[in-house]
């Protein structure tokens, strides 16, 4: 019986659900510009699929550990890295306007905050 019983308590500690990661997160974020504030995209990264939904706006997950996410999304306009802090919710996202000449090139850079956001139901 103690033999059956240790089968399952080791069992249920090796598990994956004991250890399961999770897979989607959804965080809303706010720029720190007063010119940018009102706008509060939600952000749903899911680190499985490497794929991000903004919107009606995709993104693809670069890497990822458990100090930092760092999205991309490249396109011919333009390329935008968003690099984020899963300690302390800061965000810093750079982007890349592209011109005829490398002269006419943007680069834009913006910080804000970030933060985690449950469901409802």
């Amino acid at each position: 019986m103690k033999k059956l019983l240790a089968i399952v308590v080791l069992g249920l500690l090796w598990s994956p659900q004991v250890f399961a990661k999770e897979d989607v997160i959804t965080i809303q974020c706010q720029s720190d510009d007063p010119n940018l504030a009102i706008f509060k995209p939600i952000y749903i990264i899911n680190l499985k699929t490497k794929s991000v939904k903004v919107g009606a706006s995709t993104m693809q997950v670069v890497k990822f550990s458990d100090t930092e996410i760092v999205l991309g999304k490249v396109n011919p306009a333009l390329s935008q890295i968003m690099k984020l802090d899963r300690m302390g919710g800061r965000y810093e996202t750079t982007t890349t306007v592209y011109g005829e000449t490398k002269e006419q090139e943007k680069k834009i850079v913006e910080t804000g905050i970030c933060v985690k956001k449950e469901k409802a139901f």
